[in-house]
């Protein structure tokens, strides 16, 4: 194929410029769109000749991007690093970062990235002190018409690269907006954009989830509608005075949820851009706020564990000196009923000395629960039969069992592993647990049943169930009654000290226990633990 020789006319490289101009100007062009056209012009001006354009970002390490015309690539050309003379080097002059770059191969022989084309030339695509590309010219063997060429090159590649600059600054500006969008979404504060006419323009995921709705259910709503009449004056008060170029902070505001009331809130309020000139006005103001319930919850947590500390350190304390007389007081106690029922006494005065006993032995047992609950056994955990710790807390249990007419259903899986973990407490764990079941079925209208359950759940945990067929546990309190002092029993019947206990065990264990309904129709508490 023949190569036309001969200068490009003026004329034509005005056209050229001219169209590589409107194909920019037409749209935020992508880098295909421009590289294609910037192609279809180059080889209207140069018939003949290869064209490669391969644009880059020497700050990554993305593969090249390459489009060609008149000729073939070499193979993996867009994993190579881009050649480039010292001379175009220093005429692109590029930021001092960028020039060092790695794959940067500067030398003064051009590195052909056709196939089957040895002469040509190479002119960077720079703009701004970056280089956003090349474009590479090769000729047919005896056609070499650099002379003619690079002047017309030079002229289209002044124009593509800052056209590619402003592809790119464009892209740079959409992945920004959508990562700062991305950060707002996913950040664990509340936020809140409102514009001028108080419609609102941002919301995140943390407040939507926080107030219950969906996002166009607030998306360019008016933000006082999400307001109660009551606090309504605090909010817009506050950003009102951000539209005014205000900021304040420690705005405390209770905002109304979808289906659960009202959250408290605490907000930091900024007023965000300006419109037209610098001093004109506000265009928008952020909100961001905090969940002020969870502050709550955790500093009543911090209040209860303090108070734990100190039950813990006053309980050792006061058993010891309630232990000795208590214990003085229920033996005498019975020596004394002994006596006066061998000699007859009236039966008014023998059960005075049987309340008096009751009442000893119950104020031991709170304080036995009070020490247990506040300082835990420490002991090792060690090899244990469930299935026999499970017969056994059982078979303790049976005279209540019996007592009260209760039908008692047990279902232990005859594959039960050896776990590892105290003996004592697990046994502790389950006579607790049976006994509640059992005073919640002992007075109800139909016989009461009571089910104990063990079974090996997936691969390395074991599952302990205790139901019954009583009234069960309000789910308003199945929270509550592992709190300490929380009891659902009548006065006199509990210390609000078991359940806690149990949980104390069980999570030494490494273990859960939570509350249900029963499909017997009452509580059923679960109690999981791993075996190893």
């Amino acid at each position: 194929m023949s190569v036309p020789i001969g200068a490009i006319s003026v004329e034509a490289q005005l056209v050229a410029v001219r169209d590589l101009t409107e194909l920019s100007a037409a749209a935020p062009a992508t880098e295909r769109e421009l590289a294609e056209g910037a192609l279809a012009i180059v080889a209207k001006l140069l018939p003949g000749r290869a064209i490669a354009i391969r644009a880059l970002d020497l700050r990554n390490r993305e593969p090249v991007r390459a489009y060609v015309f008149g000729a073939g690539l070499r193979a993996n050309i867009e994993h190579e690093g881009v050649t480039i003379a010292t001379a175009t080097l220093a005429s692109a002059r590029l930021k001092g970062a960028v020039a060092a770059s790695a794959r940067l191969l500067v030398r003064e022989r051009w590195d052909s990235p056709f196939t089957g084309m040895a002469t040509g030339f190479t002119v960077a695509l720079a703009a701004g002190g970056e280089l956003y590309g090349v474009i590479d010219i090769g000729y047919p063997p005896s056609s070499d018409r650099r002379v003619d060429d690079e002047a017309v090159v030079r002229l289209v590649a002044s124009q593509l690269a800052g056209a590619l600059r402003t592809s790119r600054l464009h892209d740079d500006a959409i992945g920004l907006r959508d990562y700062q969008a991305r950060l707002l979404e996913s950040a664990n504060a509340l936020i809140l954009g409102v514009d001028r006419t108080w419609r609102i323009t941002v919301c995140n995921r943390a407040l939507l989830e926080l107030l219950g709705f969906a996002r166009d259910e607030m998306h360019g709503r008016d933000v006082r509608d999400f307001i109660t009449a009551d606090q309504r004056q605090y909010l817009t008060t506050a950003f009102a005075s951000a539209l005014a170029g205000q900021h304040h902070t420690a705005v405390t505001v209770s905002l109304p949820t979808k289906h659960a009331g009202l959250v408290r809130t605490v907000w930091s309020i900024a007023p965000v851009g300006r419109a037209g000139a610098p001093g004109g006005p506000i265009e928008s103001v952020v909100a961001i706020g905090q969940d002020q319930s969870k502050i709550e919850e955790l500093q009543h947590q911090v209040i209860r564990a303090e108070r734990l500390a100190t039950l813990g350190e006053l309980a050792a304390g006061v058993v010891h000196e309630l232990n000795n007389p208590l214990t003085s007081i229920t033996v005498y106690a019975e020596y004394l009923m002994r006596k006066l029922e061998a000699k007859g006494s009236e039966a008014g005065d023998l059960e005075k000395l049987r309340r008096i006993g009751a009442s000893a032995q119950r104020i031991l047992r709170f304080t036995r629960d009070l020490v247990q609950y506040a300082r835990p056994s420490a002991r090792d955990l060690g090899p244990v039969d469930l299935s026999g710790v499970v017969q056994q807390s059982i078979s303790i249990c049976e005279h209540l069992v019996e007592r009260g007419g209760i039908d008692l259903v047990v279902s232990i899986d005859p594959e039960l592993p050896m776990i590892q973990a105290v003996g004592g407490q697990l046994e502790q764990v389950l006579i607790n647990l049976i006994t509640n079941a059992v005073h919640a079925v002992e007075h109800t209208p139909a016989p009461g049943r009571v089910r104990v359950s063990a079974c090996i759940e997936g691969q390395s945990t074991v599952a302990i169930e205790v139901a019954d067929s009583g009234v069960g546990v309000p789910e308003a309190d199945r929270e509550k009654i592992f709190e300490p002092f929380f009891t659902t029993k009548p006065d006199g019947k509990g210390t609000g000290l078991g359940l806690p206990i149990v949980r104390n065990i069980v999570e030494q264990h490494r273990g859960e226990i939570s509350v249900t309904q029963s499909d017997l129709g009452g509580a059923a508490f679960r109690v999981v633990i791993p075996i190893y």
